[in-house]
């Protein structure tokens, strides 16, 4: 193949690699993906909170649970005294009903504590199954993402691998000077290594050059060197 379409052609792949490892950076699906799991972070952040929440409680009620049942041994002591018929002294009787009645008005405040925190422990079950729902709905949503990139990416990387398996066999057929030249070029000219001359203008750099750099390249090879930028410039594609 003529070198100078060659090159051309080389450039032609390199920058339709370019556009389409950048329309797979840029899919929408990704950038959703990305919200999406970022969500699904804080809803995991705020599940564990909420969990952490609700252990709280839990121990909150057992702690009066125990309570509660410690003072029920107390109470049922106390009652036995008073149906033993062992206590005959009046004040004893008195005061040991006086307990008793103590020690039932500290349970009925234990358990107005306890069936508050119940409340709060139902009201947190509710919330945890909420953010279970939210987090359910946004993995969900994310496999489905996920797997419409799969789909749209897969179609963009074989297309990817289609122009490189292309670039490849072109590549092997240039000169080794003429391929180290044109990489060494691409990588410190933003991929773009090659222009062509139009009419006075260089199609890489959009610089119009002189009338007699013009005239030295028009009378010289078919590929020749920007003198603006000093990219590969075809003269002539034949």
């Amino acid at each position: 193949m003529h070198v100078a379409r060659a090159l051309t052609e080389l450039q032609e792949h390199d920058l339709a690699i370019l556009r389409l490892e950048k329309e797979l950076e840029e899919m929408p699906e990704k950038r959703a993906i990305l919200t999406i799991r970022a969500k699904i972070a804080e809803i995991e952040n705020l599940r564990e909170r909420t969990q952490a929440a609700i252990h709280a409680m839990d121990v909150v009620s057992k702690r009066i649970e125990d309570q509660i049942a410690v003072l029920g041994v107390k109470m049922s002591g106390e009652q036995d005294k008073l149906v033993s018929g062992t206590i005959a002294s009046p004040k004893e009787l008195q005061a040991v009903s006086m307990e008793l009645d103590a020690l039932r008005r500290r349970v009925t405040v234990l358990e107005t504590e306890l069936m508050t925190e119940m409340q709060k422990r139902e009201n947190g079950d509710a919330q945890l199954a909420k953010i279970d729902a939210a987090l359910a709905n946004g993995r969900a949503t994310e496999a489905s993402l996920t797997q419409r990139f799969k789909e749209h990416g897969s179609d963009v990387l074989e297309h990817i691998e289609s122009e490189k398996r292309a670039r490849a066999a072109l590549i092997a057929s240039l000169d080794a000077d003429v391929r180290a030249r044109y990489e060494s070029i691409r990588e410190s000219r933003h991929g773009i290594a090659v222009g062509s001359l139009q009419g006075s203008m260089c199609s890489a750099c959009r610089v119009t050059l002189p009338a007699g750099k013009v005239s030295a390249l028009e009378s010289g090879p078919d590929v020749g060197v920007c003198p603006s930028c000093g990219r590969i410039l075809i003269v002539r594609s034949e």
